[in-house]
């Protein structure tokens, strides 16, 4: 494991993939930042931020969706 803060998921993977939620962090993690292509558009910090913000209405199911972030320690 690597302590480069700077790491991103690409540099360790060639592949990543998901259905249904994992699709779209998927998408949000691979997809290139306009200024450096080898870097993700978006970094897991915003990507939980987007789902905090747009989760509920995304998925309909709040309850749910908030149980969910979590237990996978997401919300604090």
């Amino acid at each position: 494991m690597s302590n480069d803060e700077t790491a991103a998921l690409a540099d360790y993977f060639d592949v990543i993939t998901g259905t249904s939620t994992g699709g779209l962090i998927a998408a949000m993690l691979t997809t290139p930042h306009p200024n450096d292509p080898s870097r993700p558009v978006l970094s897991p910090e915003e990507i939980k931020q987007f789902y905090l913000d747009f989760g509920p209405s995304i998925f309909n199911e709040t309850r749910y969706f908030i149980f969910m972030l979590d237990q996978h320690k997401l919300i604090t």
